[in-house]
């Protein structure tokens, strides 16, 4: 098997729980009480936590080899745990990021997940699973936020050991998204497309909004960064590609797929650089290159300096 073949394997994120190493102490093999009552509690924003299916986790296994990524797998009486463990994480400022998986709302695959071994917690670090522990919890609420604490230094030190110490990108939902006055989502339909892995069928349903919408700049950036992830999932060997681009500078499309994979991997300016050089060393007659930084652009925060020294250097190359 070679290196790229290997790399692909590990990329395939089975949900194994047997053989979990317990992280802290205070677990105990006891049900933790809803912390709540019907309705549950206000939702939070969170830069740097998404909520995931057990479909769309393997598209996010290829940018563990640049930041560590958390892998909450929890059960209907756990999000107690699975918001202090997002608050842990948004205060590492990007240094990780936290996948959750509510298990009670993915029937179609919790089949395959022991719910008695839930919550179950994983370090994704290089396209590979870490199990950190498994099992239910008892535990009060200082209890709880310290474990989340643990959890997330356990994570980062094991990502240190690899190398692996990038910034992950802020792509939850820390970014304020426009409702309508009713409070209606209309982002529903495009979430739960990503939520299920079908991020060209986001893209385009981001797409349509951002079209009706012209002044939902939201809707713009969601549809550039769920197309992103698509083109990236079409990437059969990121190796090869990188070796085409490095072996020939003047090949758009080389380039173009390496700039995604940066972008991808959470080097923003490394795939905006990469396209400006080619603006201004080649030519781009058919704009594809300016598409793709206006692209990456739009995915960053507005106040982002990375957004407006691109922006700058783009305007100069074009003017």
């Amino acid at each position: 098997m070679n290196e790229s073949e290997e790399n692909r394997k590990n990329e395939q994120i089975g949900i194994s729980l047997a053989g979990a190493v317990d992280l802290s102490e205070m677990k105990a093999r006891a049900s933790q009480k809803a912390k709540a009552e019907e309705g549950g509690g206000k939702e939070e924003d969170f830069s740097y936590c998404l909520d995931v299916s057990f479909a769309s986790v393997e598209s996010y296994a290829p940018a563990s080899s640049t930041y560590p990524i958390l892998l909450l797998i929890y059960g209907a009486n756990d999000w107690g745990f699975a918001d202090d463990l997002a608050r842990a994480v948004e205060k590492e400022n990007g240094k990780l990021q936290l996948l959750r998986i509510d298990a009670s709302k993915d029937p179609s695959q919790a089949a395959t997940v022991d719910l008695a071994s839930l919550p179950a917690l994983f370090a994704m670090i290089k396209g590979k699973l870490l199990p950190l522990f498994e099992g239910p919890l008892s535990m009060d609420a200082s209890q709880s936020l310290q474990l989340a604490q643990e959890s997330a230094e356990a994570a980062l030190e094991a990502a240190a050991e690899e190398g692996v110490t990038g910034t992950a990108p802020m792509m939850g939902k820390g970014e304020k998204e426009e409702k309508e006055p009713s409070g209606e989502n209309i982002y529903s339909e495009a979430e739960k497309l990503a939520s299920d892995g079908k991020f060209a069928q986001a893209a385009r349903a981001y797409e349509k909004i951002a079209q009706e919408r012209p002044q939902d700049a939201q809707a713009a950036s969601k549809a550039n960064k769920a197309a992103l992830i698509a083109r990236v999932k079409e990437i059969k060997d990121p190796a090869l590609a990188r070796k085409k681009a490095a072996e020939d500078p003047s090949d758009l499309s080389s380039q173009l797929e390496v700039a995604d994979l940066d972008v991808y991997e959470g080097h923003v300016q490394d795939g905006m650089e990469r396209l400006l050089d080619f603006i201004a060393n080649y030519k781009d007659e058919e704009g594809k290159a300016k598409e793709r930084v206006l692209s990456f652009i739009s995915i960053l925060p507005s106040s982002d300096p990375r957004a407006k020294k691109a922006r700058m250097k783009l305007a100069n190359l074009l003017y």
